[in-house]
């Protein structure tokens, strides 16, 4: 008789260490890790500020000579998120770029701009 028990004893200890490994596994799958996103509206902001803000705001922002745009508000930026990006970033080459008409952004403000429009061109992306 004993050795039945131990045979049950055995195979009682078995189950428990199993199923201790797969619930170990199980919950160290059950919680991915998140990977923080990056958020570009405030470089997009601080890139419009230096270089788009003398020309687009309200005192300047005259339709009727080519500057219907103003980036006075996060809303007024939101709202033109496609015109920022295609000025900055989609004319036919790089060294004819429409904005800004004091000269070009570097590439990584560029990138920055189009990672941001990819985003979906939002104060929070």
């Amino acid at each position: 008789m004993d050795y039945i028990n131990s045979k049950k004893v055995k195979k009682a200890f078995q189950i428990v260490f199993l199923l201790g490994v797969f619930s170990s596994c199980s919950k160290k799958d059950a919680t991915p890790t998140k990977t923080p996103s990056t958020v570009y509206f405030p470089k997009v902001k601080s890139i419009i500020a230096a270089n788009c803000m003398s020309c687009h705001n309200s005192a300047n922002s005259l339709g009727w000579v080519g500057r219907p745009v103003k980036f006075d508000a996060d809303t007024d930026i939101t709202a033109s998120y496609a015109q920022i990006k295609k000025a900055v970033a989609d004319p036919v080459s790089p060294t004819n770029r429409r904005m800004p008409q004091t000269g070009s952004l570097s590439d990584s403000e560029i990138a920055i701009i189009v990672n941001w429009y990819n985003k979906g061109g939002k104060s929070t992306d």
